[in-house]
């Protein structure tokens, strides 16, 4: 019975023009079925009669192509007829009532066949296996490649907020301290109006006393040196103090937060440029003594008491280590306490021929620094005299409200710059020499002066 059911069913969702079982079925108008490469196929062979229309290969009924329809039901009955057991039975059962219909192969031929399809198979998934391993090795590269990019940029983060906080601090202890002058300066004034007052007051008291003491007494009282108490009663006049303080000369002001952070940032944009740059021996003068280590110079010649100019500082340079003709690179010196000093880069190498009798001595020692001589470079002179030494006369004068302890340079050879930064005042630009195009290689060029106060080059992680 259910055999007789299996064929009846096959029956139904058979193709009656290719004869097999239904390929993506369609249905006409009629309610025939038939594959849907072959019903179209008929349609395209037929000729067709009024109205554009096909005949059914079955009934010969009329139909429009343009009414195809899918049809899902039979679809799903062929479907489930493709499907195979693919159970094991042994012949008794193959001849059974359950499994009359079904095909069935030697066991044998058909483990041959899913051997060698397995096998293919297994290469396969063993390739996407390997796959699998190198995509998870990569997944885990990956995962440390971007914790070790996260963890620095955390602790830059963290470093560059602590050093924007010691800014604030030292910025408030330095206005905190500015505020406690100015009132130790008007207290002091105050105290002094005060103490003087109390003097008056007490000249003022005896002298009433005095007048009081002589009227209610005798008449050799009264007149006893009468001249003097009428000399120091009709002179005697209040001396009113100098101006009081009233008013705090200068209020403070929040610093522009905005300003501070451009500056810092561009001062850690500079920084990322930084190169280890060292003193070079054989360009110090005999007047000059360096470090083991290169980074620090010293003067200790004869030291003038007073230098009047900078060409008695001349014979006291020397030059870094390194010559730069491209690219970017920012170093930065050390020159607290000093009380001159030129610091700067200059062309390599300096003309042999200069000399400062070349200039006259209208003209100055400035001319000898100036970029034309192959020179870019700012100093200290005279103790609180800050210069750049321009193409130009005289020097610039540079106004510095917080003297610099740590000078920052950094030199882009393709923009033609030389810039300054005051490091000690969170790196607030100082001079910048622009455009100029260097004909030569540069290198850095110190010169302590005749200030015996050593100059250090500071190491790029300090």
């Amino acid at each position: 019975m259910t055999s007789t059911v299996l064929v009846d069913i096959r029956d139904e969702v058979t193709c009656p023009i290719c004869l097999e079982l239904l390929t993506e079925p369609l249905s006409i108008d009629c309610g025939h079925s038939f594959c849907q490469v072959c019903i179209t196929g008929n349609s395209n062979n037929s000729v067709f009669g009024q109205g554009g229309k096909s005949s059914c290969p079955v009934c010969r009924t009329s139909y429009q192509p343009g009414n195809l329809r899918p049809n899902r039901h039979l679809a799903a009955i062929v479907k489930r007829l493709r499907e195979e057991d693919g159970k094991l039975i042994c012949w008794l059962c193959e001849r059974s009532q359950e499994h009359r219909g079904h095909h069935t192969f030697l066991m044998e031929e058909v483990a041959q066949e899913y051997q060698d399809m397995f096998q293919e198979s297994l290469k396969k998934l063993r390739k996407e296996q390997q796959e699998a391993e190198k995509l998870k090795a990569l997944i885990q590269e990956k995962r440390e490649s971007w914790k070790s990019q996260v963890e620095p940029e955390k602790r830059r983060i963290q470093t560059e907020f602590k050093q924007l906080r010691s800014i604030l601090d030292r910025e408030e202890q330095r206005e905190l301290k500015k505020l406690e002058v100015e009132e130790r300066k008007g207290l002091s004034i105050i105290e002094k109006a005060e103490g003087d007052l109390i003097h008056q007051s007490q000249s003022l008291k005896d002298l009433i006393s005095d007048l009081e003491h002589r009227c209610r007494g005798s008449t050799v009282e009264l007149l006893q040196d009468v001249g003097d108490v009428t000399k120091r009663s009709e002179f005697w006049t209040l001396r009113k103090p100098q101006a009081l303080p009233t008013k705090l000369k200068s209020l403070f002001r929040a610093p522009d937060l905005k300003k501070m952070l451009k500056v810092f940032r561009e001062l850690t944009d500079v920084q990322s440029y930084w190169v280890d740059v060292t003193l070079n021996p054989q360009t110090a003068n005999l007047n000059l003594v360096l470090s083991k280590n290169r980074r620090q110079v010293r003067f200790v010649g004869a030291q003038l008491s007073e230098p009047s100019s900078l060409e008695e500082h001349y014979d006291c340079s020397v030059l870094g280590s390194q010559h730069f003709s491209s690219g970017k690179y920012y170093w930065e010196v050390d020159v607290s306490k000093k009380t001159a000093w030129i610091l700067g880069v200059c062309s390599t190498p300096v003309d042999p021929m200069f000399s400062f009798s070349q200039y006259s001595s209208k003209q100055g020692a400035y001319s000898r620094y100036q970029p034309q001589c192959g020179y870019w470079v700012i100093g200290l002179q005279c103790k609180h005299e800050y210069r750049a030494y321009e193409d130009s006369s005289p020097s610039l004068l540079l106004s510095m409200t917080v003297p610099p302890r740590r000078i920052g340079i950094f030199l882009d050879c393709e923009a033609g710059t030389v810039s300054f930064y005051n490091v000690t005042n969170h790196g607030l630009p100082i001079y910048t020499f622009s455009k100029y195009y260097f004909p030569s290689a540069l290198c850095p060029y110190f010169n302590p002066c005749s200030c015996i106060v050593p100059m250090t080059l500071r190491r790029p992680t300090s």
